[in-house]
């Protein structure tokens, strides 16, 4: 395995870009200022078949479709709304691909952080309803047509260095109903979530063929930052300078440099098509490189893993069947 590297997204596409070519590609969160919207116009000079982009409302999706269109006019593109905050508009949204037969490519990079408590339309904490509970639903209804694209294709689920400081409180993910949120460690938790997902979904899946990871994307400033207080900034700051994060463990955390929104994507690219991480399935990315060393103990437990697929189905009320 290679060293982790900060690159741009548009080396990952010159290096193994050729196999993105004629493929269909979903991705959620995708607005102008979005790792998401960057990750859709980096692929497009690859030239895949379509790129499905999903977001609440279109406006968000517009300037990415016509930056698109005015790089690689020959890319297809098709808005899919979507809120991630809302069970039925997962299940609407993936009903209206009916005439899409296979999706080569899905990336999961939809996401809320530090969010002031509030709940899904389900009823849900928020954080963990969007950025963990949605993923497993949507997911779980593409992956017929995931699969149907055979092996190479992929799930890419973005997650956050947030993991390593992150647990599943399984017993109270809601926080009872909010009494004892912090913003913080919900996100935390949401993130912690992610990983263990994809770690029993690769088990789950085998030798399909199909990649699937977890990616941290890095420090990459962009809307997801939008709820932070200047309380927050100020605490987020001060840990910066001090170097005083640990992870759930301990272990020290290195505070990492802010990067570009094309080095957030490239891990992205880097889980869907880097032939030389394909036998790592299941792995936590970090800089384009397996970093399943930087997980806490939490998220490498098997039994997190298990617990937590039981706890989603029944939270959804439906079991997932791989």
């Amino acid at each position: 395995m290679s060293s982790q590297q900060i690159l741009p997204s548009e080396t990952i596409i010159h290096r193994y870009g050729s196999s993105l070519a004629g493929k269909t590609i979903l991705i959620t969160g995708v607005s102008g200022d979005s790792i998401a919207g960057e990750l859709a116009i980096q692929l497009s000079a690859a030239a895949p078949h379509l790129l499905i982009l999903s977001a609440r409302a279109e406006e968000r999706v517009t300037p990415v479709i016509e930056k698109i269109k005015s790089i690689a006019p020959s890319v297809n593109t098709r808005f899919l709304k979507m809120d991630l905050g809302d069970m039925s508009s997962i299940r609407k949204a993936v009903e209206t691909l009916h005439d899409i037969p296979k999706i080569d490519h899905l990336a999961c990079v939809a996401g809320v952080m530090a969010t002031p408590y509030g709940t899904t339309k389900d009823g849900f904490e928020t954080q963990f309803g969007v950025n963990y509970l949605a993923n497993f639903l949507l997911v779980k209804l593409l992956l017929p047509k995931v699969r149907a694209a055979g092996a190479g294709s992929s799930i890419i689920i973005v997650a956050s260095s947030a993991a390593r400081s992150g647990k599943v409180h399984f017993e109270d993910v809601g926080f009872s109903e909010g009494k004892t949120y912090d913003p913080l460690v919900a996100y935390n938790q949401s993130n912690a979530a992610r990983v263990l997902f994809v770690k029993a979904l690769a088990e789950k899946l085998g030798d399909q063929g199909i990649r699937v990871f977890s990616i941290d994307p890095g420090a990459v400033q962009s809307g997801l930052q939008r709820h932070f207080t200047p309380e927050f900034q100020a605490m987020v700051a001060g840990a910066m300078a001090s170097g005083g994060l640990v992870d759930l463990d301990g272990r020290p955390i290195e505070m990492p440099p802010w990067t570009t929104k094309s080095e957030g994507a490239a891990t992205i690219i880097t889980g869907m098509i880097d032939p030389t991480i394909q036998g790592h399935n299941g792995a936590f990315l970090h800089n384009n490189a397996v970093a399943n060393d930087e997980l806490n103990s939490h998220t490498r437990n098997h039994d997190n893993q298990v617990k937590l697929w039981e706890l989603s189905e029944q939270m959804l009320h439906e079991p997932f069947a791989v």
